[in-house]
């Protein structure tokens, strides 16, 4: 990355992301969720701000989880409230996180973020209140609407990248974290690591449910190291401590563990229903095995993976392996990419496969059609879950809960 100029003394910098950069700074901070009120200090052109995980020594898993829950735990009480503006309370100075069996350092408290690879992982950070420190999201913008019923409004002022995402394109925001996938950004189609993105000046985070099982193995590696809702507990404290918003993650755990505990304690069915997870494809299906966001969503929900025989996260199926499964239910992935037809091209998919059309999940239409936002590793995982839940229910394949005492 190139050294970027120190400006004059006389001249203030705004190093806020590009959709508050010249609003003055009292209207940042009457938005809903505002620009924290302790940020790390600028560091000096030329210095770079990567994560120094070539100098850090492996954690276990099971440290890693504990360390993170013991931080959220002490983070405040149980009417911690929901995020609002200026509530960012970690000091300046290094941050150090939890991620993939690593301890990293970090210059700071984040400013300007850029997100990709994961919708649902946006969503993680729209729930503790972090919107006006991204700089950039890969979320594509027919998925404002599902984030601002769930989180308010922010997400629509937040500058897009456009796959592919080019590390040129990434480096034009000005990010001083970048966060991405194994399974997307930082598995490297367009050229873009952990190493390289450490290269050119910008911490990577790499999203929990991702981490590699074999890091010594690279992209030849099996993904996913912890149990799916582990793995968004494992981003909510390194968000937290990231952003400076600790104490909006642990309230944002103890919802997301409640909300859980309510699904997990509703009436089962004698023989839980097989959901298949239709993300995309016509050739082949494009699903998720027993390590990916789906497995924890439809287990919530009372039903079981098809596929939770397969060690991995997301992964290609076979349309006679469907059939031989012989699912009770079938979610499709909804992108919101703007593409039409969309979702009626992947309903004619369903209905037309041969040894899948004549089954009864296909003959009643026992199908349900829900937002891939909700879908990979993020805290909208349990709003995926839940209204999983619901169609099972309305296909009478688990009991009705009572809803006095329901999941909501």
């Amino acid at each position: 990355m190139s050294s970027r100029t120190a400006a004059p003394a006389s001249t203030p910098v705004d190093d806020r992301p590009d959709h508050l950069r010249g609003t003055p700074a009292a209207t940042a901070r009457r938005r809903p969720l505002g620009p924290p009120t302790a940020t790390a200090p600028r560091r000096p052109p030329g210095t770079p701000a990567t994560a120094t995980s070539r100098h850090l020594r492996r954690a276990p898993l099971a440290v890693a989880l504990l360390a993170s829950s013991l931080a959220l735990a002490a983070c405040g009480s149980s009417d911690d409230p929901a995020p609002r503006a200026g509530a960012a309370t970690t000091p300046a100075g290094p941050v150090t996180v939890q991620n993939c069996g690593q301890r990293r350092t970090f210059d700071g408290v984040a400013r300007r973020i850029v997100a990709t690879s994961n919708s649902a992982n946006v969503g993680t950070l729209l729930r503790i209140g972090a919107v006006s420190q991204l700089a950039a999201v890969s979320l594509t913008k027919g998925n404002d609407a599902v984030m601002q019923g769930l989180y308010g409004r922010g997400i629509e002022r937040v500058p897009r990248l456009t796959s592919p995402i080019s590390m040129e394109a990434i480096l034009a925001k000005r990010p001083d974290v970048l966060i991405g996938s194994y399974s997307g950004l930082f598995a490297g189609s367009t050229g873009v690591t952990v190493e390289a993105a450490q290269k050119r000046g910008v911490a990577p985070y790499v999203i929990s449910d991702s981490c590699r099982q074999d890091p010594a193995a690279g992209t030849a590696s099996k993904l996913g190291t912890m149990d799916p809702w582990d793995a968004v507990r494992a981003d909510l404290a390194g968000y937290g401590r990231l952003t400076g918003r600790e104490r909006e993650a642990t309230a944002a755990r103890r919802e997301l563990d409640r909300r859980l505990s309510a699904l997990q304690a509703a009436p089962r069915a004698g023989r839980p229903p097989k959901v298949l997870l239709f993300d995309s494809g016509t050739k082949d299906l494009y699903t998720s095995g027993r390590n990916g966001p789906p497995q924890g969503i439809i287990e919530a929900a009372g039903g079981t993976n098809v596929f939770d025989d397969q060690d991995t996260t997301w992964f290609q199926a076979s349309w006679e392996r469907v059939a031989a499964a012989r699912p009770d239910a079938v979610v499709v992935m909804d992108y919101r990419s703007g593409e039409p037809g969309e979702v009626a091209q992947k309903l004619r998919t369903l209905r037309a496969r041969p040894g899948l059309k004549d089954l009864p999940v296909i003959r009643r239409d026992r199908v349900v059609t829900l937002p891939l936002a909700l879908f990979t590793s993020g805290f909208p995982n349990i709003e995926a879950a839940e209204r999983v839940r619901d169609a099972l229910e309305r296909f009478g394949l688990v009991p009705p809960r009572d809803r006095a005492t329901g999941s909501r």
